[in-house]
């Protein structure tokens, strides 16, 4: 990016240089439109797409120091553990984890991860830190981002007490964390046992 942003410049001030001659034709005129009002733009949008997309990644994610931890909570062999059982069983694409789980699934759910995201990106580079295994949600964790994959699942249907709690879950009266109490399991990332595949 910040080799296109340096070409973008010398382009900028060469044809600042040789506008006069340029302004004298139309030609001139319309290359110095696309020059200095379109080609920015349109690499400002590329750039945006490519990191609104690359953000997603759980690649992108665990890039973080902090977030060592909540990577290794993957692999941890606990089927208790809300993360490393959706990851390990692949109930989740294990290219978007954390995108999956972690963004709201109402109009501007997308939008508002992202600026969440933002949040964490700002607080790496230019705040303090919490320490690795610290970190907090911004809000208490939505009942919906379960419910958008298990509400009509056949394992979550055919256990009774989630068939008694479904309309409380639903309206968030009873948070399904109340039951799945283990999220991420950061102290057997410390030590482990882990799975590795086959």
């Amino acid at each position: 990016m910040i080799i296109i942003l340096g070409v973008v410049i010398v382009l900028l001030a060469l044809m600042a240089s040789a506008s006069r001659p340029l302004i004298a034709h139309r030609g001139g005129r319309w290359l110095l439109f696309f020059g200095l009002g379109i080609t920015p733009l349109l690499l400002s949008g590329a750039g945006l797409t490519l990191g609104m997309h690359e953000s997603t990644r759980t690649s992108f994610c665990m890039g973080c120091h902090e977030m060592e931890p909540y990577a290794k909570s993957l692999f941890v062999d606990n089927p208790g553990a809300l993360s490393a059982m959706h990851y390990q069983r692949r109930l989740i694409d294990r290219d978007s984890t954390c995108f999956s789980c972690h963004t709201d699934y109402a109009m501007f759910g997308d939008a508002k991860a992202k600026l969440n995201g933002l949040r964490h990106v700002w607080v790496h580079y230019f705040g303090a830190v919490p320490a690795a295994g610290k970190i907090s949600l911004y809000q208490p964790y939505p009942n919906h981002n379960c419910l958008h994959c298990h509400d009509d699942s056949r394992t979550f249907l055919e256990k009774p007490v989630h068939l008694e709690q479904r309309a409380a879950l639903q309206r968030g009266e009873v948070s399904c964390l109340t039951c799945h109490t283990v999220v991420h399991d950061l102290e057997a990332a410390k030590t482990g046992p882990f799975w590795s595949p086959p």
